[in-house]
């Protein structure tokens, strides 16, 4: 665990070598906080609710996930396709740590950096203009947390399987994208799944993505019951061991592709 631990402050620090990039960040994060209350602020106009959504609910929701997303992207995809393109990656798996909590752990630490030098400060300038409603009941709070810490941990999973994936694809820059591009339309990133049509909804209840940010949020606002939220939970952790079997068995088969790739 220390040696975990020293790669994500290894990472940290490697960030302030171009700090510059962090102001630049804080103006595009508070510039994307702006479009997007902004735009729903239109759609709401007039309207109390949507769908029994106030224009309060999707203002939490929408700073939730900013603050929360920061941590979740991922360029581990990027990172293992590019030392499989260039055979470094054969240094990896020579060294004396896990593969997995390396590039995890390198993940963990680029995005603390944004997560405390960008988005905090944007954020926190967004609630000061628009606020933000913290739930009644302290249960509920925790029963958030907990559930967002397991979203946490299943999306660090399923972006190390997608990276894992770049060893076959030889590539990295898809990875990325598709990663990205399935969390922002499954997660309910930029729309809330409570507005998707119905065969859209039907087919993120199929993928996990929908637990890393979207359910937690829903159990903050109220709009799940605290039975619901120990569901929401356990549908996490059956989740997370059912990608972990899935990810033994792309790590056996990736070790196999190194032997043929090493002759």
């Amino acid at each position: 665990m220390a040696v975990f631990f020293e790669f994500v402050r290894k990472s940290f620090q490697q960030r302030f070598v171009y700090r510059m990039n962090s102001y630049v960040a804080i103006i595009s994060t508070w510039l994307g906080l702006f479009i997007m209350i902004s735009v729903w602020q239109a759609l709401f106009r007039g309207k109390e609710a949507v769908n029994g959504v106030t224009f309060e609910d999707i203002l939490n929701l929408v700073v939730i996930n900013t603050v929360v997303g920061s941590l979740l992207r991922s360029r581990m995809g990027q990172k293992i396709g590019e030392r499989v393109a260039d055979g470094t990656i054969s240094i990896d798996l020579i060294r004396p740590y896990s593969f997995k909590s390396y590039y995890v752990a390198d993940s963990l630490g680029d995005n603390l950096f944004g997560f405390l030098f960008s988005t905090i400060p944007a954020t926190a300038l967004a609630v000061v203009i628009w606020g933000f409603r913290l739930p009644d009941d302290p249960a509920r709070i925790g029963l958030f947390l907990l559930s967002l810490l397991g979203g946490l941990l299943l999306m660090f999973q399923i972006n190390y399987m997608f990276g894992l994936i770049a060893i076959w694809l030889k590539t990295s820059w898809i990875v990325n994208a598709v990663t990205d591009a399935a969390f922002d339309l499954f997660a309910g990133i930029f729309v809330p799944l409570w507005f998707y049509p119905q065969w859209l909804y039907a087919i993120a209840q199929c993928l996990p993505f929908h637990l890393v940010t979207f359910r937690p949020i829903s159990i903050f606002l109220g709009k799940t019951t605290i039975a619901g939220a120990w569901l929401i939970i356990g549908a996490q952790a059956v989740w997370m061991l059912v990608l972990l079997v899935i990810e033994r068995w792309m790590w056996r088969r990736a070790q196999v592709k190194f032997d043929v790739f090493g002759g």
